[in-house]
């Protein structure tokens, strides 16, 4: 005996399923899909999935198949799930923002923690004065001889930035102003 499944996609079209179950090679259970119709969500107008003429056809096809068309029309179709994805997807947010920093708070507690003495520890207690005749240089920025290469990372200058050099595009031009360029040769005329 068939019966009826339904089906909404994510989209919310509607899908009804007449489906037969028979019993396949070493007594599994299988099911054939003997009539498959689909229609859009709310539809108010066009034709029921299993009409008159649809019956019938039904029937011709598969004669020794009993349908019983009461049950598969009385069958309840679930309503629509009102999809609250506004209010989920803010939900999934803000747990992914608490889960974000959750971790980081203790590994950053844990870090501080543990960098403070050695910061206070590696501190020089007092500037030194600079020189008369030279640049002055902070003393936080003079190697100091008590500091090992492996307790402190070196501090290294950072270099001016580059010129950026601009794109060719097809031609060159000959001639820019302002730039040394050789200027251009004179060519006779009439040869």
């Amino acid at each position: 005996m068939p019966f009826l499944r339904f089906s909404r996609d994510k989209r919310g079209y509607e899908h009804f399923y007449l489906v037969q179950p028979t019993s396949a090679r070493r007594g599994k259970e299988r099911q054939r899909i003997l009539y498959w119709f689909r229609t859009p969500p709310n539809v108010k107008v066009g034709r029921e999935p299993f009409a008159e003429h649809v019956r019938r056809a039904l029937e011709a096809q598969y004669p020794n198949v009993r349908f019983d068309w009461e049950t598969l029309v009385a069958t309840p179709i679930p309503p629509p799930e009102v999809g609250h994805w506004r209010e989920r997807r803010r939900v999934e947010r803000a747990a992914r923002q608490a889960a974000d920093t959750e971790p980081a708070a203790p590994e950053a507690e844990a870090e501080g923690s543990a960098e403070e003495p050695t910061l206070a520890a590696n501190a020089p207690a007092t500037r030194e004065p600079a020189p008369a005749g030279g640049s002055a240089i902070p003393a936080s920025f003079a190697p100091s001889v008590s500091e090992t290469p492996e307790s402190t990372p070196q501090a290294r200058p950072i270099p001016e930035p580059l010129r950026r050099r601009g794109r060719r595009r097809r031609g060159r031009r000959k001639h820019r102003p302002g730039s040394e360029a050789a200027p251009p040769v004179d060519k006779p005329e009439g040869k």
